[in-house]
This record gives structure tokens, sequence and C-alpha cells, in this order.
């Protein structure tokens, strides 16, 4: 009669766990494979090292996520021996590692639409009333061989671990010893200490990988369910004291005031977000254009030229352009614990001063909860899907098609009693660039991709400019014309628009039909967040007001770019770019001859003082969103 004893579902343990680890080496090696495009500057020799990096995060997730199931199965008790028990245990083990294979598989294709591993946030997205459901036929189709893969991996996963299970007895002898309580303790402490990635003073983080690759190659370190399982919780900013108060407002104060200029001329103001509007996409790109219309307009506005969106998501760049807020943590500001903060935004401020506010989307209603912003930035009606009542206009995915939303937008506007501030965000240069039946056989359907959509949606911008140009507000009207963030699926053959400051390259134009002033061609630097300041300036706004960014009239501050993605960031600041992961690490580049920033500038001060200005910038934000002091009367405590 054979004897079992603990050592055999030890045994057994083990080869589930090595099992583990190799399906989440052959997981990394997929999403390389397929991403490779994303990581040109990694060879084989650089991607083994990457891989055994990744071995330390592999362990953690793995030990993290079958914790609950090591306590079960190893207790040293009799009750391991019952069927009920054991099937139980092995629902457990199989149901809780293919839902993280799943999510390690899917972020294949969710990579190059946010160039980082998934994190907590992805939640906040799963949980949007319909978008997900919408999307996800058109997701599937575009990214098929991602279920394919994901059925392969379970199946593999399931198939072996019977294997090992016919292997290995997972009978253990019956009786409580202290021998095995011993074994028992000891594993699951040291199973901690894998979980913690080690003995060091502070538990391993997402942020862990930057230690050992740089911020581009840290997605072949980390795998997806370790970098959800670590960014849970992580919504909440702390305050900074680098300077004092009076060091801060000496570098940028963040009431503005304009009313010096000259008296307040109440034009229309039209402010249009198209999606996905990448600089290099237009004439301004430096490649082939796709956007003759908007080309032709650029020519009769003041178009900035070295613009740039302050994030990657339609749900920052919205409060950005609109309210000044630029991203600042892992959530959007809609979903963060700050967004019922009191703000200055552009429609509440013009409201106050008897301007009628609107803001049209197509899409479907309380989409990244636009709703919910459009009322806190002070817009009184907003008009979705819904109250476009026409779903035969409707393009299955994300909402109403661009050409008959403009036009129906432009007629609305004639409806409004003059001045107004009203938005208006586009959707079908969004994926997955369906185009209207009429439109199968045109010159559109021969292009791919974002091509697409975007030729597409600028020629409904053509039609809406027609129509509108025949209204009688349209002559006293403010076009502000500018994109939610870059497209960052798209690869650039030169590279330029892969990476730093280029992911986030988009076309802001000024355009007043009225206002000969308003045609030039700048260089100056510019973000979305100066967007607001730079209305304000140029209406000569009677008040005081608070905004982050600055007014692109302003010849007296220093004009910047600051981007975030994840922890990463970037500011542009006199041709030179400091990046910075995490605030911890600092790197200066040249811009103006380093766009690619490949060679750090050697050279301390200049560091410290582009440091020292991120910093203010970044203790400025944070603080001020933590305290609610986002008004001109809450900053100065009025």
């Amino acid at each position: 009669m054979t004897s079992f004893t603990a050592s055999t579902i030890y045994k057994k343990v083990t080869l589930q766990i090595l099992l583990l680890l190799c399906i989440y080496q052959c997981g990394r090696f997929l999403f390389f494979c397929i991403n490779h495009s994303y990581f040109k500057a990694v060879d084989f020799e650089r991607y083994v090292s990457l891989m055994k990096y990744g071995l330390r995060f592999d362990l953690s997730a793995v030990f993290l996520i079958n914790y609950l199931y090591l306590v079960l199965m190893l207790v040293p008790f009799q009750v391991v021996n019952s069927a009920w028990y054991k099937r139980l245990l092995n629902g457990l083990f199989i149901g809780t590692n293919s839902i993280a294979f799943l999510f390690d598989l899917a972020d294949i294709g969710y990579y190059p639409y946010v160039r980082k591993r998934m994190t907590a946030e992805v939640f906040h997205l799963l949980g949007k009333k319909s978008d997900f459901i919408d999307l996800l036929p058109s997701y599937l189709k575009e990214f098929w061989f991602v279920p394919i893969a994901a059925v392969c991996f379970v199946a593999l996963f399931v198939l072996i671990n019977r294997r090992i299970k016919a292997l290995v007895s997972d009978k253990v002898q019956t009786g409580f010893s202290f021998q095995k309580a011993g074994m028992y303790v000891f594993t699951l402490f040291f199973s901690i200490i894998l979980i913690r990635g080690g003995m060091q003073l502070k538990p391993i983080m997402n942020v862990s990988a930057l230690l050992i690759a740089s911020n581009d190659q840290t997605p072949l370190v980390l795998n997806t369910p370790f970098s959800i399982l670590h960014s849970l919780g992580d919504n909440k900013l702390d305050h900074l004291t680098y300077y004092s108060e009076n060091e801060l407002l000496s570098y940028c104060h963040p009431v503005k005031n304009y009313s010096s200029g000259g008296s307040f001329k109440k034009s229309n103001v039209v402010v249009i977000i198209l999606e996905s509007f990448g600089r290099q996409y237009t004439g301004i790109g430096g490649r082939k254009s796709y956007t003759p219309f908007l080309d032709s307009l650029m020519g009769n506005s003041l178009v900035f030229t070295n613009a740039y969106a302050n994030a990657h998501r339609s749900a920052d760049g919205i409060p950005a352009v609109l309210a000044g807020i630029p991203v600042f943590m892992e959530d959007s500001y809609m979903n963060s614990p700050y967004s019922n903060n009191t703000i200055d935004a552009l429609p509440l401020l013009l409201k106050r001063n008897g301007y009628h506010t609107s803001f049209f989307h197509g899409g479907t209603n309380g989409t990244m909860n636009f709703d919910i912003f459009s009322t806190s930035a002070g817009f009184e009606r907003y008009m979705g899907r819904t109250q476009y009542h026409n779903d035969k206009e409707y393009d299955g995915a994300w909402g109403i098609w661009d050409e008959p939303f403009l036009q129906y937008y432009a007629n609305e506007l004639g409806k409004e009693k003059q001045p107004f501030m009203s938005s208006v965000f586009t959707l079908s240069s969004h994926e997955p660039f369906r185009l209207p039946q009429e439109y199968k056989n045109s010159a559109f359907s021969t292009l791919n991709s974002i091509y697409r959509g975007i030729s597409y949606s600028d020629m409904a911008l053509k039609k809406f400019f027609i129509t509108a140009s025949k209204q009688p507000w349209y002559s006293n009207t403010l076009f502000v014309i500018t994109a939610d963030h870059n497209y960052l699926a798209n690869n650039d053959s030169v590279d330029f628009y892969n990476r730093g400051m280029g992911l986030y390259a988009i076309p802001i134009i000024l355009f007043h039909p009225s206002d000969s002033k308003l045609r030039n061609y700048s260089k100056q630097p510019m973000q979305q967040i100066d967007i607001m300041p730079t209305v304000l300036d140029y209406l000569h706004y009677p008040s005081s007001f608070f905004a982050y960014g600055n007014s692109a009239f302003d010849s007296t501050v220093s004009h910047v770019a600051y981007t975030q993605m994840g922890e990463h960031q970037q500011m542009l600041q006199d041709n030179r770019v400091l990046v910075t992961d995490n605030q911890k690490t600092f790197k200066l580049y040249d811009y103006q001859h380093d766009s690619l920033l490949n060679h750090p500038i050697s050279n301390d001060s200049l560091l410290q003082e582009s440091m020292s200005g991120f910093r203010m910038f970044r203790q400025l934000l944070q603080n001020t969103l933590i305290d609610n002091k986002q008004t001109v009367k809450a900053f100065k405590g009025q």
C-alpha cells in the first residue's frame, strides 16, 4: 500500500507554480512579438534580459493571485482529502488564473492605445454604461487573435494541470503534526516574501520596473495582472512641499487677469474638439496630409505648430481643453476623488458674463461621464445621442456619424441666443473607423485605419463650416479647433510620433472670420490647458480667474507643454524636455536637436533649473487639487 506524505502535495503545487510562470513568459513573448514595432530598440539579447527581470514580477503576481489557494491547499488537516474540497480548490485555481491570463492577453491589443500595461483604471472603463458592450464586437473583430490565443492558453493550462494532477497525487497523510504545521507556516511566509518581490524595505510596485528598464521598455518587464493588482487604490495625491508659497507664486501664479488689454468683446466662442486628430495627419505634421479642409482653414488662422495634448485619453483631454485641468493621476479627472472640486472652467466663466453655454457630443449619453463634467464645467445644455433623436445615423459603436451630427450642431447654434460659448466633440475618427453606407465605395473606403476616420471627419468639418458660414452668428465667432489627443496606436516610420513629445503632438488653431490679425503660424509651445486663458485673453475677459496654463498672447511668461501618461511625465520648456518617472528620476534633452529624446544632456545646472520649474508646477497642481483651491476665491482664501 502506497504511503502518501505532505511532500507529494508540495510537489504538485510546485509544478503548478512552474506552469503558471511558463504561461506568463509565453504571454510576454506574444505581447512582444505582436507589438514589436513599439520596441524597436529591444533586440533578442535585451529581450532575454528583460524576461529575466520580469520573472520577479511574475512570481509576485502568481503568488498574490494564488495565495488563498495555497492557504487552503496546504493546510495540514484531513479535510484536504475530501472530494468536495478538492473540487473547490481546483475551481479556485483554474478560475482565478484563467481570469488573470485573459487580462494579460487582452493587453496585447490594448497596449497600442495607451502605451502602458493595463492598470486598475480598466475597471472604470468596463463599468461605463454601454461603451464597453457597444465596442466589444468591433474590438474582437480587429483583434481576432486575442480571443483565439486566450482560448488556447486556458485550454492548455487546464490540460497540463490535469496532467500534473494525474502524475502527482494530492492525497496527504492524515493527522496533524508540528512538522507539517511548520512547513505550512514557512511556505506562507516565503510566499509573502515573493509577493513583496524580496526582503527590501518596500514591496515592488509598477514603478519598480523603472529601476531595470526605461519607461518605454517597462511593459516587457511587467505583466498585466501585476500592473492591475498593484494599482488598486492608487487614487489619492499627497501634498508636495518642495517650495514655499512665495517661491511657488514667483514662478507660476494661477490667478490671471487680462482685463487691461481692452474692453470685453463678447464674440461667440465655439470649441471644436476632433477625436484623435494628431498633428501628423495634417498639413503641419511633416507627413502626408489627410485633412485638405483643415489645411485650407489654417491658411486663414492662427496656427500653433508646436502644440501638444496634456494627456492621451479623451476623458483627460476634454477637461484640459475646456477647464484647463491637465492629467495628474492614473484616474481621469472625472473619475478621481477631486471631480467634485469647484473649478473655473471656460463655459462657467463666460456664463457669468451673459453667455449661453452648450456641449454637444454625438456619443451615447453618459459616455466617459461627459454629461456630468459638462454640468460641473458650467454648460447649460448637454446634447448627446439621446437628444439627437435619430439612431438611423448611429455608427453602431460610438454614436452619431460626424457629418450629420455636425450639421445638426451648426443648425442648433443658429437657435442659440448670442453671445454663446459652445463646444462639440466629434467621434468618427475613433476606432473602429467605420463609414456610413453612402461612403462604402468612396475614396474614403480605400484608406485604412485612422486615415479613413480622419479623412471622413475632415470632410464633415468642411460641410459644417459651409453651413455655419451662411448663418448670422458666424462672423462674430472665435473658433478654436484642436484634438482631444493624438492617436497612439499608429506607427510613424520616422519614429517622432511614436515616442516622447511626438506622442502628444496635436494642432491648436484659432480662427475668426472677421479678425485678420489671427493669421499666422506660431512655433511657440502651446498646450491644451493654455486654450482657456488664451480665449479669455483674446476676449479681454473683465475679471480674474484661476488657470494652470497661460495665454498664448502673454509675452511675459515662459511657455511650456506638460504631458503625463501614468507615472511618466514630460515638460517642454526653452527647447528642452525634462522627462521624469514617478518624479524620482529626471533626464533632460535638447529638443531642438534631439526630438527623439535619445541623448540626455549632461549639464547639472540646466537639469536642476528644469527640475525646479517642473516641481513648482507639479506642487501647484497637486496642492490646489487636494485643497479644492481651483477658483480665485478659494485660492485666495476668501
